[in-house]
């Protein structure tokens, strides 16, 4: 097999083509703004209010407690700052894993700035928020805490509900940046019953729909202001003039994926095809970061000894693997990952790769990527 492998899922999915066709119209000839009130508008609005139910009832939750953003990071800061705005009682502190996404932990200094408090969380050697030490903190000054439905770089999943059911005992709001599993998570459909969360953030292009979309689930009776503000759009909760196109390419992907029951089935097939070709292969120590808990039936995240992710991913961008690591920072260069370092990976924190499978991912390609991903190792770890 020759060609570019794409393994990066988890950065973002291509467009799938019942998107593609579903926008087609709304970047070709339909141009209404949505909130005017001739027939061009009226067809806008109408498009909206049909993506709407679609991600409403992929959700589990009412029409009105859905508000589009521009991104799952919008989705994510708006839950984080706009509850931060809205908050009006005494509880005043914020319970944040170490492991959240960089949307959520990079709000922590407009947080403060708006008067509520920061407390970081441990995590366990996987990423998730250690649950005994969350019981000890939230207490009757605690206003939110934040529970990832699963980890972007290691795939590992919490137990969100165990989460939320603490937390509202003892009186707390609990958001969830649920991007990497909508809407399916371990080959199940879930609803944000199933989380119990208040707030749930979700994005269109991690699951085949276009970049620049996503959403925010907002229990009824949640308290959040808008972060952004102009002529009242989203019910008021987000200003500015919807993106249709993008809107109805959401629904259309999600429909799509939705009735996959194979999606997380096939995506597992790539990645354990990938991690079984991968030991066979002569290399560099070997180390799979999970390997008996539960994770992401996309994700496979390792690490070669003496090998860097940086020499690595850069070896297998020029023999046609596309992989990812740590966050990318402004140099281009790599850093060390602020998940892994959080794991207690510590000085191994830059040893860290993530593959990650979709469900377009053949087992042959996967297999083929293993045998690149061994030559790579072993090239970089001979020198």
């Amino acid at each position: 097999m020759t060609g570019r492998i794409y393994l990066d899922y988890a950065a973002t999915a291509p467009l799938l083509p019942e998107a593609r066709e579903a926008m087609a119209p709304w970047l070709e000839r339909e141009h209404g703004n949505p909130s005017s009130l001739y027939e061009e508008g009226r067809k806008a609005k109408e498009a909206i209010d049909a993506a709407r139910e679609v991600v409403a009832s992929a959700l589990g939750c009412l029409f009105g407690e859905v508000v589009f953003t521009s991104s799952g990071t919008e989705a994510c800061n708006l839950a984080m700052v706009g509850t931060a705005i809205a908050n009006a009682s005494d509880r005043r502190r914020y319970l944040v894993p170490a492991s959240e996404h960089h949307s959520v932990v990079n709000t922590r200094p407009l947080v403060e700035r708006l008067g509520c408090e920061w407390e970081g969380v441990n995590v366990d050697e996987l990423a998730r928020p250690d649950i005994h030490e969350l019981f000890d903190a939230i207490g009757e000054d605690a206003f939110l805490v934040a529970a990832m439905h699963a980890n972007n770089e290691l795939g590992t999943v919490t137990d969100v509900a165990e989460v939320a059911e603490l937390a509202h005992h003892l009186g707390a709001i609990v958001f969830c940046d649920a991007v990497q599993t909508f809407p399916w998570c371990m080959g199940e459909r879930w609803r944000v019953d199933d989380l119990g969360a208040d707030l749930v953030a979700v994005a269109a292009h991690k699951l085949g729909g276009p970049k620049g979309v996503g959403a925010l689930y907002v229990r009824a009776g949640t308290p959040i202001s808008p972060t952004a503000l102009g002529g009242g759009q989203e019910r008021e909760m987000r200003a500015g003039t919807e993106n249709v196109a993008a809107i109805v390419g959401f629904a259309a992907a999600l429909r799509a994926v939705a009735d996959d029951l194979e999606f997380d089935a096939k995506r597992a097939r790539a990645r354990d095809a990938f991690r079984r070709a991968l030991t066979e292969q002569e290399t560099p120590p070997l180390h799979f970061t999970v390997e008996d808990e539960p994770c992401l039936p996309g994700h496979c995240h390792l690490g070669f000894e003496g090998v860097s992710a940086e020499s690595l991913l850069i070896l297998l961008d020029r023999t046609g693997v596309a992989a990812s690591a740590g966050a990318a920072c402004s140099s281009g260069s790599i850093e060390p990952s602020h998940v892994l370092l959080a794991c207690g990976w510590g000085a191994e924190a830059d040893k860290g790769v993530r593959f990650t499978f979709g469900a377009q991912t053949t087992v042959e390609a996967a297999t083929e990527a293993a045998r690149r991903v061994a030559e790579a190792a072993r090239r970089i770890g001979s020198t």
